[in-house]
């Protein structure tokens, strides 16, 4: 609704509630934010204002390619693997498509301070039963390992595991965290999981070690679908090369703004 000419009372109220927001989150007091995308009613609770913009506000409309995955590709029964899950926006949307059928998603976020928002996220929409969350990072093999953190605001990537880079480029860690590293080879194998159908990652450098400990997971005809971002100056090919020798087609690709970095979607070949 408008008043006069220069007076718009919707600019003008969610002016006020961004600033009151931002605000809050300044003193550190977290801040609910919920989201309809589709057919959904989505709940994030944000602790700052990355997590607020970059998380709560822009997920569902910024990468149109794992959108679609998610969309048109993951239904039904499945299960869906989010590795790095970060504070959860793409395994509660999973959660809440596949909860009516019994679907399943495991959502692994190894940063401590994205995986206290993800189980937080996870609570307050009540899909629990359907989305189960773990503190674990992936690799070639299983063994102990330091994470090293970029920043430790809520939100956050470009985290480094192993050592301090992430993308290839080196950084100043905020804070050196213990993590436990296995291969999806390994993790598959234990008698209390579930078989991924579908997988996504988004590691922000690690996909070549996750890659080569995930050999025997891509063969298996149960896996459907693999949803990454792949640096194309890291891979320069490689990584695509591992997914298509393994069954899969690339179907599509989305190319971020800035650097040589992609969204890539890969579906089994029929």
């Amino acid at each position: 609704m408008k008043f006069g000419k220069y007076f718009d009372l919707t600019a003008y109220s969610r002016r006020v509630s961004y600033f009151l927001t931002r605000c809050r989150l300044v003193f550190r007091y977290p801040v609910k934010v919920i989201i309809r995308v589709d057919s959904f009613r989505i709940i994030f609770v944000v602790s700052s204002m990355l997590e607020y913009r970059l998380r709560a506000r822009e997920s569902y409309n910024r990468e149109m390619v794992t959108m679609y995955w998610l969309r048109t590709v993951v239904s039904g029964r499945d299960v869906v693997y989010d590795v790095g899950a970060n504070v959860g926006a793409y395994s509660l949307y999973a959660g809440k498509k596949l909860a009516k059928f019994s679907g399943k998603v495991y959502a692994f976020e190894p940063a401590y301070f994205n995986f206290l928002s993800l189980c937080r996220n996870i609570a307050i929409n009540q899909v629990n039963d359907t989305v189960v969350p773990y503190p674990l990072a992936f690799g070639g093999s299983s063994t102990a390992a330091k994470f090293f953190l970029s920043s430790t605001i809520e939100g956050s990537a470009l985290h480094g595991l192993g050592e301090p880079v992430s993308e290839g480029n080196t950084f100043v860690p905020k804070f050196q965290q213990g993590v436990f590293v296995t291969s999806l080879d390994e993790f598959v194998l234990n008698r209390n999981v579930d078989f991924p159908n579908h997988i996504k990652i988004d590691v922000d450098g690690s996909e070549g070690e996750i890659l080569a400990g995930m050999e025997s997971v891509m063969r298996d005809k149960r896996m459907k679908s693999i949803m990454i971002e792949i640096n194309g100056d890291l891979s320069q090919g490689e990584f695509e090369r591992s997914i298509i020798s393994s069954g899969f087609d690339e179907v599509m690709v989305e190319k971020w703004p800035n650097g040589n970095t992609f969204n890539k979607l890969f579906v089994r070949r029929q």
